[in-house]
């Protein structure tokens, strides 16, 4: 049975990862407080503001605003995280606890929110009743149909795709504007230019490794597009299917690209990275070291790809997409750094990164 691979200079022949912050591993509550829902009964004396969009759409909102409906965990995760937790007064169903018991902990304070349902096709009589102001959408996201069905009840549409850590970053200043929460947004930014800082120092005349990123499922990766794509760039690898151009990067396939294994043999990788254990990609707890490790050998185990260069350096890295996702997939990108390169990034702690995306911020 395979070791799990720590990133030391002794390595086992296969290798997983996953990183917690301390806090988190040891079990004690996360540190958010709880759902609080907006009242509208006072005058309106807000500023109105117009915020120009991840697409460029010039949106006018009156700020702060006091309620919103994040369309998928991505952009609940974001707008708790600047400190404004207290405004979602819907959630999608990837954050309701009662159909999702793992989430039970992780998101308590969203306990008792409405759930709009699929975040891909959400029940808008929902939204519509919640009392939020703003539908926090996602480029994929349905988000031109919330500009139609939404409109009526004065719920205005801001895309910000937060799954993006580019886009992320660059729209951070005006995520905070929206929310009133400069302050938390500022602290976020800082933690994304100290991460990028250390990407620039530490990878600072490496050759890229070639990288084949699994997403979820045998054979699926992610191509440019995909944030997913990003974090192999980011974190100084190459992306063996970088090649791949689709046109529409709202389309879900530039996350979900389904590939020839055979391919995946002759474009020869230096390493493997695999999003999830047999179709679970997030986990709010940490996962059983052996489910990794199984994991982990099941796809060395298939068949030809002993021939793999990662497969024969023991290269081979799995993770919890809760972990990798981090800021926008920024933490991920670190991960990915210190997975390919781990001599140059032997002294990063990437727990201690972690640990401060999940500091409170009210």
């Amino acid at each position: 049975m395979p070791n799990v691979k720590r990133n030391s200079s002794r390595m086992p022949r296969y290798a997983v990862a996953i990183f917690l912050s301390a806090r988190y591993s040891t079990g004690l509550p996360l540190p958010f407080g709880p759902a609080v829902s907006a009242s509208h009964a006072q005058a309106d004396t807000r500023e109105t503001v117009t915020i120009t969009d991840e697409l460029g759409r010039e949106v006018p909102i009156k700020v702060p605003i006091k309620a919103v409906y994040p369309d998928l965990w991505y952009q609940t995760e974001i707008v708790r995280a600047i400190g404004a937790g207290k405004t979602i007064v819907a959630v999608d169903q990837s954050v309701d606890t009662a159909k999702n018991p793992a989430n039970k902990e992780y998101f308590a304070e969203f306990a008792n929110v409405p759930n709009a349902g699929n975040f891909n096709g959400p029940n808008w009589e929902t939204i519509a009743t919640s009392g939020a102001e703003v539908f926090f959408a996602r480029r994929n996201s349905p988000w031109q149909d919330a500009v139609e069905k939404l409109k009526p009840f004065g719920i205005e549409v801001v895309v910000v795709s937060t799954w993006d850590p580019k886009v992320l970053r660059a729209q951070l200043p005006n995520v905070g504007k929206i929310f009133g929460a400069e302050d938390g947004a500022a602290k976020l930014a800082q933690l994304y230019d100290d991460i990028e800082k250390v990407l620039a120092d530490k990878l600072k005349g490496v050759e890229p490794k070639t990288v084949y990123f699994e997403n979820n499922a045998d054979f699926v990766t992610s191509v440019p597009g995909s944030g997913w794509h990003d974090t192999i760039v980011l974190g100084g690898g190459k992306n063996i299917f970088g090649d791949i151009a689709i046109a529409n990067n709202g389309s879900a396939s530039v996350h979900t690209y389904t590939v020839d294994p055979v391919e995946i043999i002759a474009r020869n990788p230096d390493v493997i990275i695999h999003n999830g254990i047999d179709g679970q990609a997030s986990g709010y707890a940490p996962w059983d070291r052996q489910q990794l490790a199984d994991q982990s050998k099941r796809i060395a185990d298939r068949p030809g790809w002993n021939a793999i260069k990662a497969v024969q350096d023991g290269n081979v890295y799995v993770f919890s997409n809760f972990f990798f996702s981090a800021l926008g997939k920024q933490v991920g990108a670190l991960a990915v750094a210190k997975w390919l390169y781990p001599e140059q990034l032997a002294d990063v702690d990437l727990d201690a990164y972690f640990a401060r995306w999940l500091e409170p911020r009210v």
